[in-house]
């Protein structure tokens, strides 16, 4: 039973995690990606998908109320919708010990700012969900309702996921216990949220925009608390199983692999419609 996390185990730890968070992200990108051209295609609205959004062939006076309703709120819906669907999977598996369930709760995660997330992004910036907003001539006491909405809601997820989170500490303690909990739990989850932000920040160059930072950053909502919360849990046992931190190399290569095929071929843009 390890006592202790050496500054080496803890770079492992993040380094892994890192590595499901981009697998992740990419995952949940794509769906909303596909989704998003999908449904304005279903409109008659041709698109071309990149690595930075969907370029929709349409004059900014062609679109209609239904149209931005349906197109702009297709990916966060489905996104809410697949949020509570890997909640349930992840709490089923919560005590298991593979890795993959780490990759399962960065989708929880990635799905949850992709919608609540962009709720709060887009009712301040007018942009993506927010122009749902805009089309439906919501007044300002309504957005800024929509925005405290959105906000105590990541907050709340945050606080709510904490034990849950933790229990992912299992993939490579026996226990966690004491303050060691904070420091693995901020290994596990902020060190590959500020790192992976990052990559995905230099993937996206030349054309990063800042309503993609604004969403993708707003994840700190939810893990902020969430590690806050960690900090006053009760210790947690789990078993007396042997385990061993290493680098998930083959992880990291099938991640790197796919960021690679991510940033090339919608570098180029898929024409749908």
């Amino acid at each position: 039973m390890r006592s202790g996390t050496s500054q080496s185990d803890s770079s492992i730890i993040s380094v892994n995690s890192l590595v499901l968070f981009l697998s992740g992200y990419l995952i949940m990108y794509l769906i909303n990606l596909l989704i998003t051209a999908t449904a304005a295609v279903a409109f008659d609205i041709p698109v071309v998908v990149y690595y930075n959004g969907v370029d929709y062939l349409i004059q900014s006076n062609e679109w209609t109320t239904d149209s931005v309703n349906v197109v702009f709120s297709a990916g966060p819906l489905l996104a809410l919708i697949l949020s509570i669907t890997f909640l349930f999977v992840y709490l089923r598996v919560s005590m298991e010990t593979g890795i993959m369930r780490l990759l399962l709760i960065w989708m929880l995660f990635h799905a949850l700012t992709r919608f609540f997330g962009e709720m709060l992004a887009g009712a301040l910036m007018e942009k993506g969900l927010g122009y749902v907003i805009v089309y439906s001539y919501f007044m300002d006491t309504a957005k800024l309702l929509i925005t405290l909405l959105s906000l105590v809601a990541m907050v709340a997820a945050g606080i709510l996921l904490a034990r849950p989170a933790a229990y992912s500490a299992n993939i490579y303690f026996n226990d966690l216990t004491g303050k060691r909990k904070f420091r693995v739990l901020w290994s596990q989850f902020m060190t590959p949220f500020l790192a992976g932000n990052m990559v995905i920040f230099l993937v996206k160059l030349p054309n990063v925009n800042s309503f993609d930072i604004a969403v993708n950053t707003s994840m700190l909502l939810l893990l902020g608390p969430m590690l806050i919360r960690s900090a006053g849990m009760r210790d947690l046992y789990f078993d007396e199983e042997p385990r061993k931190i290493e680098f998930r190399r083959t992880l990291a290569l099938i991640t790197g692999i796919s960021l690679i095929v991510f940033r090339t071929f919608l570098g180029m843009g898929i024409r749908l419609g």
